[in-house]
């Protein structure tokens, strides 16, 4: 949003890495948030400390490139930071190994630690966040996937980061780059789920499409887009809508969970470009439904809780009995989806809104 354009909050960055970390595939990769929750001024000696303190049966290394191996004696207690890792250190660009290892073996000797220079045969050793920074501000796009992963490249473009004007589509895309998108902003577990939704409401669409040729499509693409705003945070979703005039009752902004739908209306329409108004209904609509919904409006309500990667041990209505019925009953369902939905609410004590709450109602009562 347009706070980040001149700073990149601690969220956006934290996610960035952990899209990083999910395209690498590598369960030996951990992402550490002990330097945000801790506040303030971050030092390297108290953050290998700390490290330190958590694994203390394990040899640490700390890994600069040989430009700020340039400065160590100049950085926060080095000699700290020497006792508590050994230093792994890379050449950059104009640098010559031999350079390197000579640097190393010199901070060794001041430090009396170890000082290990490591030779990169690839481009990866050219790469800095500074030139990538400035090349983003300079307006830079496609060739910078040499040095970025592509998803956190595209992250950086839908929001606008690091001086980028936000990438804005004013028509739906064409469904592979949708699903970057998504793929760049959603974690895994959750783009999995958003698949699972977007397959099962074209599904349905198919099956209650009527004289509506196009709702399997318009189905596939509400589903594809009901959680594009997930990945917020609950705090960044309330200030976002609170920028974008999007207007949230005292309930939902006691329970943030409840906003996605809301605000993933608006980012499906001045995000993606959607314009279809039924489909933005949808969207809005997924978790409290409505009185009265429209067919693609109940898809939409009913493939989020029965796609195939739902795992909901002990409902009342078992989902291997709705996924079996709603290829003819969708009224039938989405009923007993409601019932159990409510019923889930009530077991963990919960809060049911007011939009809930009409939901539930009008559909016990009429049936339909």
């Amino acid at each position: 949003h347009k706070s980040a354009r001149s700073y990149v909050s601690d969220p956006h960055r934290k996610r960035m890495v952990k899209l990083l970390i999910d395209s690498m595939d590598d369960e030996r990769v951990h992402f550490s948030d002990y330097e945000m929750k801790k506040g303030g001024i971050s030092y390297t000696y108290k953050t290998l400390e700390e490290l330190k303190a958590e694994h203390k049966d394990d040899r640490l290394f700390f890994i600069i490139g040989g430009d700020s191996l340039n400065t160590f004696d100049t950085w926060r207690n080095p000699e700290q930071i020497v006792s508590f890792a050994s230093i792994i250190a890379f050449p950059r660009v104009g640098m010559f190994f031999v350079e390197l290892k000579d640097l190393c073996k010199k901070m060794s000797e001041k430090f009396d630690a170890e000082f290990i220079p490591l030779d990169l045969k690839d481009s990866y050793a050219g790469i800095s966040s500074t030139d990538i920074r400035n090349r983003l501000r300079g307006g830079e796009n496609e060739s910078l996937t040499e040095s970025l992963s592509r998803r956190v490249w595209k992250y950086i473009l839908l929001h606008g980061l690091y001086g980028h004007e936000p990438l804005v589509y004013k028509w739906i895309p064409p469904e592979k780059d949708l699903k970057r998108c998504l793929k760049s902003t959603l974690r895994p577990k959750r783009y999995k789920h958003t698949l699972g939704v977007a397959d099962t409401a074209r599904m349905l669409g198919n099956l209650y499409s009527g004289d509506d040729s196009t709702l399997p499509s318009r189905a596939y693409i509400a589903g594809l887009l009901h959680d594009c705003a997930k990945y917020y945070t609950d705090k960044e979703q309330i200030e976002l809508c609170d920028e974008y005039g999007i207007a949230l009752t005292d309930t939902e902004r006691a329970n943030p969970a409840l906003i996605h739908g809301k605000l993933g209306a608006y980012l499906a329409a001045h995000r993606y470009g959607v314009k279809d108004e039924e489909i933005l209904s949808a969207i809005r609509l997924h978790t409290v439904g409505r009185p009265g919904m429209s067919t693609l409006e109940k898809i939409i309500y009913v493939a989020d809780y029965i796609e195939p990667g739902r795992v909901i041990p002990g409902a009342i209505h078992p989902l291997f009995d709705l996924r079996r019925r709603v290829k003819h009953d969708l009224d039938g369902v989405l009923i007993d989806v409601i019932d159990n939905t409510i019923a889930y609410l009530k077991e963990t004590g919960r809060v049911i809104d007011e939009a809930s709450k009409e939901t539930m109602h009008y559909y016990m009562e009429n049936g339909e």
